[in-house]
Order: C-alpha cells, then structure tokens, then sequence
C-alpha cells in the first residue's frame, strides 16, 4: 500500500505574526496551505458533480450542511488506490452503515464512461 508523505513545516520559532517584517513569511505560508485546500476540495466538487449531487447510498443530496465522507469502492487495504475511479462521496452515516453492515457501494455508470 503506498501512503504518500506529507511534511509539514514547523513556523520559525522567531516569526511573530504581528510583525511587519514577518507579513510576506506569514503570506507564503498561507498561499501554500490554500494550494493544498483547493486541490481537495476540486477533487471533491469533481466526485460530488459526477454522483449528480447525490449519495449513492440513500439517493439523497449531500451539502454542506448534510456533510460527506471518501469512500473507497476497493477498500485501501485490499488494494485499492486514491485514484479518480475508486472513491465516491457519502453521507458520514450512510458510510457507517456500509462499513458496518459490509455492503458494496458501486459507481454510477455515467461516472465509469458506460
């Protein structure tokens, strides 16, 4: 199983936020953590798009306000990889009640190119 390494770099012990001479460190930082945030979150409105807004559990919408896990049709343990046509998007319980009760949960046909 490949786990891709993320490090995280420590804020210089000397860096004070409320320092002008500090602003473009501060800035930096941000810009990058941004980066990273909006690539997610452009993968999740991508899986969100192709399940038509839908859990594929209980067919009902997920929002903001009804929330959403990853779920990986091949499970990570058994081979299973972060790539576009393994994970779907589920309400939290809804991804429970799959853990839980080891259902299947398969890809709309629109979104696999049938």
């Amino acid at each position: 199983m490949d786990v891709k390494i993320k490090r995280h770099v420590k804020i210089k012990g000397w860096a004070n936020p409320y320092d002008p001479e500090w602003e473009m460190y501060f800035e930096g930082r941000l810009d990058k953590q941004t980066a990273e945030n909006l690539k997610y979150r452009k993968r999740m409105f991508s899986l969100w798009k192709k399940q038509n807004g839908l859990c594929l559990v209980c067919q009902q919408r997920i929002t903001e306000q009804t929330k959403w896990h990853k779920h990986h049709t091949k499970w990570k343990v058994d081979g299973g990889r972060d790539t576009p046509d393994n994970p779907v998007l589920l309400h939290p319980n809804c991804h429970r009640q799959v853990h839980s009760l080891k259902l299947k949960v398969k890809k709309p046909d629109s979104e696999r190119g049938l």
